[in-house]
């Protein structure tokens, strides 16, 4: 009760003096805003009866009084007539002083003389007069020159009014009044003490009324204890079964209202659905905008999934960004499916998060309970491997469990184990795509690709095994001995008399990332003995735009060892002028989707044209990968691209078999071009 009290009391007292100065500063401004306003009317229409009377005989004596010198300028007889008359007009009105300006500044009359000859130009108040403006100002002074006399400690108020003939004539001059509002502003400060005492006295009493509640609400307090108690209880049981975040029931309290669905779903012979929702690249969220807009996005989720649900429902987090919901009595697998698009559909609506609209998609799993699944130990876990085979067909869908996903994921596994034993075992084999310059007619180059030898498969194409790299993090050791297999290679064909051929290698964006590519790239061709300007490292353009700044810096690092660099995919991520403006890039690989219909598709043909036309006016390099026909061949020629890699010109193939490629002496022929007659052996043009 005492503390309570005392802060009460120390509250309501700084409340009640932060509320009288506020107030009182309040309506000070508001009363002085209000006397400048009026008082500059009074000077408004002060200036306007000068004018009237006195400017038709003096305007042109104000206009050229610049012509006279200064010293003989309050000698003039004008001065002694103009200042006779400017005392008669503000005889028994409060202006202790009027000034007359000319548009330059010069102070051509001053109701005290020393002022005469002044230049105000630079006068802040001036120049807004002579824009067209009043403009006044409320000053006090100890001690002020009035008219033929001194004043002290009062409050003026300076006014600078714009002189006209006529109401829309030109301005031709400026005066500036000085009017005594000492008074007024007396009256001001006194009417605020008289407000400010009934307001104390007013938060006085309502202090005491106050304080008369609050001793009462301490009565209530106590005994409101228990039920406080009991509410606190009730909430660490709320904590303990949902999630702090999304207020979702938690992995606990799913488990409770699992096995009473299945209870249900036993009892009535209604089917009983187990969805498993997970935020599409959820992680890229995370690493790139923080763990603050993450934290958002999953409450928006959490929002988006009860929205589609019905009130039997139950929809859950179990983790991370993973929910998961229950469907009760199921009518059909087709209403489950139905909730499935309802919730795509909401999660396809644009998110708001911080500054930024996003727009997330999600996988969906579900399993259906009596189904494909009869276990319901293994209804999540089924419900589960159905997310990821939504996700591995594309994300932002949803997919039923089937038998035939338990298969892929024990394949999966397989091919999980076995990959990390594939290195070791030396089942691994480096296979080397041509390159060739169709200008020259000679393979120039080899595009080192990955392939896997598998004991009981055979030889295993790389898109059925890159993504568990990369998952598993293998991607970084595997890659390292890729970079020292086409190293070694490249050296070998070298000393074999092939001095021009170079290697290049495609880097995953978790080597760029590792730390330790700089080290690999060195310790490759040191114990290689390769150049470096004959190793190309391909780089897409995700890794330029995740982290552009740490990219930006080992890239650097990188073109000072000496090595080449280039663009892999060229046109199918995030291409933009900026990074190749910025990053030292050496090279363009156009993507082979925009190859395979160029001669076509009349957008292909323009989206690769473009691309060959902005690498020449950047000084880079370009490359077309998948070519496959002799029309495309032709089509690229005549846009200025040379450098081809593609099945017209040979498959990936072993190191064994590379060297009988760089013995044919065309390869332009095998292609079937002649490159001497640029003919392709008929009587059309070779180049369309």
């Amino acid at each position: 009760m005492f503390r309570l009290t005392r802060t009460y009391s120390i509250a309501s007292f700084l409340g009640i003096v932060l509320v009288t100065i506020a107030l009182g500063m309040f309506y000070r401004t508001v009363a002085v805003d209000a006397l400048i306003e009026h008082e500059s009317q009074a000077n408004a229409a002060l200036s306007q009866s000068l004018s009237n009377s006195l400017w038709p005989r003096y305007a042109d004596f104000v206009a050229h009084a610049g012509t006279i010198p200064v010293p003989e300028l309050a000698q003039h007889p004008e001065i002694a007539s103009l200042h006779a008359d400017v005392l008669q007009k503000i005889r028994g009105l409060p202006v202790v002083k009027l000034k007359i300006y000319g548009l330059s500044g010069l102070t051509v009359y001053s109701t005290e003389p020393q002022q005469i000859g002044e230049n105000k130009a630079g006068n802040a108040g001036f120049q807004k007069a002579k824009a067209g403006r009043i403009e006044s100002e409320l000053v006090f002074r100890d001690r002020f020159s009035a008219t033929e006399q001194v004043i002290v400690k009062r409050n003026l108020l300076s006014s600078y009014i714009p002189v006209r003939r006529t109401s829309h004539g030109p301005i031709e001059g400026v005066f500036e009044i000085y009017s005594d509002v000492t008074p007024l502003v007396a009256d001001i400060e006194s009417t605020q003490y008289t407000v400010l005492s009934g307001v104390i006295f007013l938060l006085f009493l309502l202090y005491l009324f106050l304080l008369m509640i609050v001793r009462r609400a301490d009565r209530i307090i106590r005994s409101h204890e228990n039920a406080e108690r009991r509410a606190q209880a009730e909430q660490m049981h709320y904590m303990a079964y949902h999630d702090p975040l999304t207020g979702l029931p938690n992995r606990a309290l799913f488990k409770d209202r699992f096995q009473h669905a299945i209870t249900i779903a036993n009892r009535t012979q209604k089917s009983l659905g187990v969805m498993f929702i997970d935020i599409d690249r959820f992680k890229a969220i995370n690493d790139s905008m923080g763990h603050e807009s993450g934290d958002a996005v999953l409450i928006e989720a959490a929002k988006r999934i009860r929205a589609c649900l019905r009130a039997s429902d139950t929809a859950c987090r179990i983790g991370g960004d993973e929910f998961t919901v229950i469907l009760e009595r199921l009518p059909s697998n087709e209403h489950a499916a139905q909730v499935a698009n309802r919730l795509i559909q909401k999660f396809s609506e644009p998110m708001q998060v911080g500054s930024r609209e996003l727009v997330v998609t999600a996988s969906i799993g579900i399993a259906v309970y009596p189904g494909a699944t009869q276990d319901i130990q293994r209804l999540l876990r089924d419900a589960d491997a159905a997310m990821h085979a939504a996700k591995e067909s594309g994300r932002n869908g949803y997919a039923f469990y089937t038998q035939e996903m338990e298969t892929r994921a024990q394949e999966s596994l397989e091919y999980e184990l076995g990959l990390r034993q594939a290195l070791q075992n030396r089942e691994f084999l480096v296979y080397y795509q041509p390159r060739v310059n169709t200008a020259t007619g000679t393979v120039t180059g080899a595009e080192a690709l990955l392939r896997w030898q598998h004991p009981r498969r055979g030889l295993v194409m790389p898109e059925s095994f890159i993504p568990l790299l990369e998952d598993t993090g293998l991607v970084i050791p595997v890659g390292e001995w890729i970079l020292q297999q086409a190293c070694l290679q490249g050296r070998r064909w070298q000393e074999a008399g092939h001095d021009s051929l170079g290697v290049s290698v495609n880097l995953s964006m978790k080597q760029f990332r590792a730390g330790t590519l700089l080290n690999s790239v060195r310790q490759a061709l040191a114990e290689s003995g390769l150049p470096p300007r004959s190793l190309e490292l391909e780089i897409t353009e995700t890794v330029l735009v995740d982290d552009a700044e740490q990219a930006l810096d080992l890239m650097r690092e990188l073109k000072q060892i000496g090595v080449t660099l280039s663009i892999d995919d060229f046109g199918t991520g995030y291409s933009s002028l900026n990074y190749l403006r910025r990053f030292p890039i050496d090279l363009l690989k156009i993507d082979g989707s925009f190859i395979r219909d160029v001669t076509r598709n009349r957008g292909d043909a323009a989206i690769t044209t473009t691309i060959a036309v902005m690498a020449k006016s950047l000084r880079l390099g370009i490359l077309a990968e998948g070519v496959e026909t002799r029309e495309q061949a032709r089509f690229l020629k005549t846009i200025g691209c040379h450098d081809m890699q593609g099945f017209l010109f040979g498959g990936p193939v072993p190191a064994e078999n590379f060297g009988a490629r760089l013995g044919e002496m065309d390869v332009l022929k095998l292609a079937g071009f002649d490159r001497s007659s640029g003919s392709n052996g008929s009587d059309r043009p070779a180049l369309a």
